[in-house]
C-alpha cells in the first residue's frame, strides 16, 4: 500500500504570515492537530502544531526550578490574556517547525508509519516532487486502517 491510498489529500493549510490567532482558531474549528505551512504557490514551508500553540515547561538556566515558557520567552500563572496578545500579533513563521519529515505519495505506508513511530511529529505532510502540499498523513489514520482490515 502506497500513501496515496491513506492519506487525507487536500489538507487545510496556512500562510506564514497569518497571525497565531487565526490558526489557532482554524485548528480549534476544524478539530485538526496541526496545519502545514505553506507559501503561497502551496509549497511546504514548515508545519503548526498544537503543542507549538501551548506553554511548555522549561528549566530554568542554572536551576533545578521549572517554569512555563511561551515562543521563548517566561510566562507566569496570569497568562492567558498575554498569550492572547500574542496570538494576535505573533505570526505563524515564528513558531512552525521547519525540521520535519515529509512523505511522497508513493512512499509505502511502512515507511510512513516507521517515521511517524520515531519522530516527534504527529502529522506527516506528504508533498509532490516540487514540495507543494497535496495531502496529509497523522497517526489516527494508521488506526484507522487497522481497523479497516478486521
Amino acid at each position: 500500500m502506497k500513501v496515496a491510498e491513506l492519506m487525507t489529500p487536500n489538507p487545510d493549510t496556512i500562510g506564514p504570515e497569518a497571525t497565531l490567532e487565526e490558526a489557532a482558531r482554524r485548528i480549534l474549528e476544524k478539530r485538526y492537530g496541526s496545519l502545514p505551512v505553506v507559501d503561497r504557490e502551496g509549497c511546504l514551508l514548515g508545519l503548526l502544531q498544537v503543542e507549538e500553540l501551548l506553554p511548555h515547561p522549561e528549566n530554568i538556566p542554572f536551576s533545578d526550578v521549572e517554569a512555563l515558557q511561551l515562543f521563548g520567552e517566561w510566562v507566569n500563572g496570569e497568562f492567558l490574556e498575554d498569550i492572547y496578545r500574542r496570538y494576535q500579533k505573533t505570526p505563524v513563521k515564528a513558531v512552525m517547525r521547519t525540521d520535519i519529515p515529509r512523505l511522497h505519495p508513493e512512499d509505502p505506508v511502512g515507511k510512513a508509519l516507521e517515521t511517524l513511530l520515531t519522530s516527534e511529529v504527529r502529522h506527516l505532510p506528504v508533498v509532490d516532487q516540487g514540495n507543494r502540499v497535496v495531502g496529509i498523513l497523522t497517526r489516527s489514520d494508521f488506526l484507522k486502517l487497522i481497523l479497516r482490515r478486521r
